[in-house]
């Protein structure tokens, strides 16, 4: 297994789907009671089936669903598309819920970001090559900046969703994934780096961090655009408002909330606790905004 294999690695949690039981019933509820209505059509068919008046639903970042019921869902629905750069979890999901013939489910392969596994193995690998080339005269700034010379924005960026293409949208939990591979790879030869080459060496800097921070502000209200105007009723959006026992914003989430609430919306807002991962007892309380597009003000 190469270092970034094992990086990725550690975003999967084998017990995701007992541990979030309860917060998956919360989830599911609320998104069934929530659009649990039938919208007449402007005109009638020859041979309209009863399935083709419910409406759509785009669940982003889907990954194995571990969150959204899939099974209980379908009945709601006449199509749930499932959005997720990771083909093999939405593989998973529909194994989990035996929809894998199911006519209403459909997977689509693609980055809500622009950013793919590539992008993140390529920077992993350089900053592996750059370590090792540089050993002798490795600087916590000269680290900094090459890695800061590997993130740069990728020009055209687009969020894989187009006009009116959807009822509802579904998007829980992805804000903080956003810039969260950069940030952990990073992270990872920083801890390294501390306890090896730089053990005597003051090293305080956040400019990396405070870079993906500012891509976080930038490209997040041009995500929220596009998901606006893809959802013809509404989009739930699902962000980690704290985590519970400690301080301090959670990166992405917290510009998600931000950016929502500077706009001219209209919504409703929720909680719920999410547990994450119960044996290392990190739970996170989302606020969930439902938010009407049917009169957009944006």
């Amino acid at each position: 297994m190469n270092l970034y294999d094992e990086i990725k690695s550690h975003f999967i949690l084998p017990d995701a789907f007992e541990d979030w039981k309860d917060y998956r019933n919360i989830l599911t509820d609320y998104l069934i009671a929530q659009t649990d209505s039938i919208s007449l059509p402007l005109s009638f068919c020859p041979g309209m089936q009863p399935s083709d008046l419910l409406p759509t639903l785009a669940v982003l970042g889907a990954g194995a669903c571990n969150d959204l019921n899939l099974e209980r869902l379908c009945p709601h629905f006449s199509r749930i598309t499932l959005i997720d750069n990771q083909t093999a979890s939405m593989e998973t999901a529909l194994r989990t819920y035996h929809l894998e013939q199911s006519p209403v489910i459909e997977c689509v392969t693609a980055s809500l970001n622009g950013l793919e596994d590539t992008d993140y193995q390529d920077f992993c690998e350089a900053l592996q090559y750059f370590v090792r080339g540089e050993q002798q005269t490795l600087t916590p700034e000269r680290f900094e900046a090459f890695a800061l010379s590997r993130i740069g924005s990728k020009p055209n960026r687009q969020v894989p969703l187009a006009p009116a293409s959807y009822d509802y949208i579904w998007c829980f939990g992805v804000h903080s994934q956003l810039q969260a591979m950069y940030s952990y790879i990073y992270h990872v030869f920083e801890v390294n780096l501390r306890h090896t080459l730089f053990q005597n060496t003051e090293w305080n800097s956040h400019v990396f961090y405070d870079r993906l921070k500012e891509e976080n502000r930038i490209w997040i209200p041009h995500f929220h655009d596009a998901l606006l105007a893809s959802a013809n009723k509404a989009v739930f959006l699902g962000l980690e408002q704290r985590r519970l026992g400690t301080e301090g914003a959670i990166e992405g989430a917290w510009q998600g909330i931000e950016d929502i609430r500077h706009r001219k919306l209209s919504y409703t807002e929720h909680t719920a606790i999410w547990p994450f991962c119960p044996a290392r007892s990190l739970s996170y309380e989302m606020r969930m905004f439902h938010i009407s597009t049917l009169y957009r003000f944006v």
